[in-house]
Formats: structure tokens, C-alpha cells, sequence
């Protein structure tokens, strides 16, 4: 239960700015699949092991344009994922490597997709920054709701 009440407010800090997100473009084929946010009952819906490494992943997407757009001395999105490690696999183990690549990936998917910066890539930056609030909505609900 203390887990998830700081994954609560990691949730909060993440994603409490994120504006109504606008149409996506088709999404690079190796992103995790986005089912997991369908109504289903809450033992199916949050599913720990899955559920985080998407996260992971966003914030690594989010990461990727953060660096390509503001600079390398941006780190919000990189700060956010070390939280969450240190919260949710702070021991040195397979599920704490297995989210670093899902960060990883999601830095790399994103570095392919995105050449350039402007309107798309501040409107993907949206549209991610709303995916992460529903991820994390959707575990908060299930522990709190």
C-alpha cells in the first residue's frame, strides 16, 4: 500500500501538467501495447509487470524529446524515471533492468521517429505526457477507488 501511494505521487508530479493530448500519428511498431488501458476488472487492468515498463517507456519517449528539444541539460523526464526506479525496483534485479530498457527503448523509438522539432514534436510531447497520466490513473485507481 506504501508503494502505491509513492507511486501516486510520482504519477502526480510526472503528469499534473499535461494538457489534453492531440491526434497521434501511427506509433513505432516496437512500443509496447497500449491495451492495457481498456476497461477490464482491476486485477486484469493493473498488472504490475506490465503496467510500469509502459510507463517506462513514455517516460523515456518523453525524455528523448525533452533532450532533442530544450537541450542536454534538461532531465525532468530522466529524474522522474529514477524515482520510480528507487520506488518500484530499488533492488538491483531483473524487473529494475527490465524497466531501465524499457526507458531506454522508448528514448531510442522516439530518437528514430523524430527528426526535427516544432508543433508535432511539442504535440506529441502532449499527447505522451496524457498517456503517462492515464497509466497512472489507471494503477492509482485501482489501489485508492
Amino acid at each position: 500500500m506504501m508503494r502505491a501511494m509513492r507511486l501516486l505521487v510520482l504519477a502526480c508530479l510526472c503528469f499534473a501538467f499535461a494538457s489534453p493530448a492531440l491526434a497521434q500519428k501511427p506509433r513505432v511498431p516496437t512500443q509496447p501495447d497500449p491495451s492495457i488501458l481498456t476497461e477490464t476488472p482491476v486485477e486484469d487492468r493493473v498488472d504490475r509487470e506490465r503496467t510500469l515498463p509502459y510507463l517506462a517507456y513514455t517516460l523515456g519517449e518523453l525524455h528523448y524529446l525533452a533532450f532533442a528539444c530544450e537541450g542536454p541539460d534538461t532531465q525532468t523526464w530522466r529524474d522522474r524515471m529514477v524515482e520510480l526506479l528507487a520506488m518500484e525496483a530499488a533492488d538491483n534485479g531483473r524487473f529494475r533492468d527490465r524497466l531501465i530498457d524499457s526507458f531506454n527503448e522508448g528514448y531510442r523509438a522516439q530518437q528514430r521517429y523524430r527528426a526535427r522539432c516544432g508543433a508535432e514534436a511539442e504535440a506529441e510531447r502532449r499527447a505522451l505526457a496524457h498517456r503517462g497520466r492515464d497509466l497512472s490513473e489507471m494503477m492509482r485507481s485501482a489501489y485508492f477507488d
